[in-house]
């Protein structure tokens, strides 16, 4: 019969506690680790800015004003702002343009967009006024579309459509379906 030494005893009791340390670290790594994955989550619900207000300026001297209620950015190639609620007013040259969205998603530096729910764009100066639910295109070549019911207002013109397309900021507009056409006699019951 072999006795234990107390060496061996005690090696091994020393042994047991190193291995109940090591157990014990390698369980609270587990938890720390899936606390962190909480905490990243939350910080990206977070990623959220509440009541934003944006000044921006293009390479060509437009000026942006964006105002909503809140704000998502998601760094890509394009560089995707999420807006809620917003309000943007563009100054070219001195002629105001107001846009305003539910939802607006505007990608590639502030030149690309996407518009939805409510969409509503007005030019004081030249008493225009355009609502619809989408609108969708490029600030830099000013070209816009929507497939949506479009309502105008140009001057004392009232113009419906289902759906339009506009190219270089105007130049060339298409209504889409059957357009109404209404002139007013009084140009302020239109605007």
């Amino acid at each position: 019969m072999k006795i234990i030494s107390g060496k061996t005893i005690f090696a091994s009791l020393i042994f047991l506690l190193i291995m109940s340390f090591v157990v014990n670290s390698f369980l609270n790594k587990d938890h720390f680790f899936s606390d962190e994955e909480t905490s990243k989550r939350n910080l990206k619900n977070q990623d959220k800015i509440i009541g934003v207000e944006i000044r921006q300026q293009n390479k060509q001297g437009d000026k942006f004003l964006i105002i909503a209620d809140t704000l998502e950015e998601i760094e890509s190639k394009e560089n995707k702002v999420i807006l809620e609620n917003s309000l943007t007013t563009i100054d070219q040259k001195g002629v105001l343009t107001k846009i305003s969205a539910g939802n607006a998603i505007i990608t590639d530096d502030y030149n690309d967009f996407i518009f939805s729910k409510k969409v509503k764009i007005t030019k004081k100066t030249r008493k225009f006024t355009l609502k619809t639910q989408t609108l969708t295109g490029t600030f830099k070549k000013g070209n816009y579309h929507t497939n949506d019911k479009v309502d105008i207002v140009s001057g004392n013109t009232i113009i419906e459509g289902k759906g339009l397309q506009i190219k270089k900021n105007g130049e060339y507009i298409k209504i889409k379906g059957k357009a109404k056409l209404r002139m007013l006699l009084l140009q302020k019951n239109a605007y």
